[in-house]
């Protein structure tokens, strides 16, 4: 199957907005699972998945999400105020003295 690359950036609602959609759309599938238990229309394992494939999605969109700032902010750190704030992953918890 082709892929498709997306490169946007959008608002913080913009984001809420497409995170809402695809939860909606997920839970359309389940709802369709449920009425093909019931013996309407295609089986429940196809909705299930449809359902699986949307949650995916929505976790791909997390995973690679990342906030930047709005045109004419800036971070404390780029303008050399403020403490310096180190990421969890990057420090070393052993040998840290400000634990």
């Amino acid at each position: 199957m082709r892929r498709k690359h997306l490169d946007v950036s959008v608002s913080h609602d913009e984001f809420e907005d497409l995170n809402n959609a695809l939860e909606d759309h997920r839970d359309g599938f389940k709802r369709m699972a449920e009425e093909a238990a019931n013996g309407f229309g295609l089986e429940p394992e196809y909705w299930e998945g449809r359902a699986a494939e949307v949650e995916g999605l929505r976790e791909t969109i997390h995973e690679h999400s990342t906030d930047e700032l709005e045109q004419g902010e800036s971070s404390t750190k780029e303008a050399g105020i403020g403490p310096e704030v180190d990421s969890a992953r990057d420090r070393d918890f052993e040998s840290d003295s400000r634990q």
